[in-house]
């Protein structure tokens, strides 16, 4: 027989599905492609994002030991949807963002927007000179170009 569940159950059973899917998506808020970020709340958020499996895998079982409790289908469908958003954490959301760049695109070095302590990986080939900032090969990883007519790919 389902028991009355008092209003502090329900505030659980409604926090497991957020927490799981708060260690899915602080990722993505805190990770900007192309923007500088604070040292410090990069390594936090790696940090969640290393425990994220666990924190989802432990909201799961725990919102699915108070939805047997509670009895309700709200409670049932709290315990899907943290189930759902704890599938996600496992996705490696990073290797989503990091999408090779095919199509480069440059400014005159007097137009290029860059931060003071920007570090520039250059290649002069062929007469021609491309400088591709660090910030953004450490998002993208790859860059496909062309200098002096001759194919080249830059990594970082």
């Amino acid at each position: 027989m389902p028991i009355k569940p008092k209003p502090h159950l329900w505030l659980l059973a409604i926090g497991f599905p957020l927490i799981a899917l708060t260690v899915f998506l602080v990722p993505f808020q805190v990770l900007q492609p192309g923007k500088a970020q604070h040292q410090d709340i990069l390594l936090v958020t790696l940090e969640l994002k290393r425990w994220a499996p666990l924190l989802a895998a432990l909201s799961a079982i725990a919102s699915l030991t108070l939805s047997r409790r509670i009895r309700r289908w709200p409670a049932y469908l709290a315990t899907v949807l943290t189930f759902a958003a704890g599938t996600l954490s496992f996705i490696n959301q990073f290797e989503m963002m990091f999408a090779p760049i095919d199509q480069a695109t440059f400014a005159n070095s007097s137009d290029a927007n860059l931060d003071d302590d920007d570090m520039l990986l250059a290649i002069k080939l062929g007469g021609e000179s491309r400088a591709y900032p660090v910030r953004t090969l450490a998002y993208h990883h790859l860059i496909n170009d062309t200098a002096g007519n001759v194919p080249i790919l830059a990594t970082y």
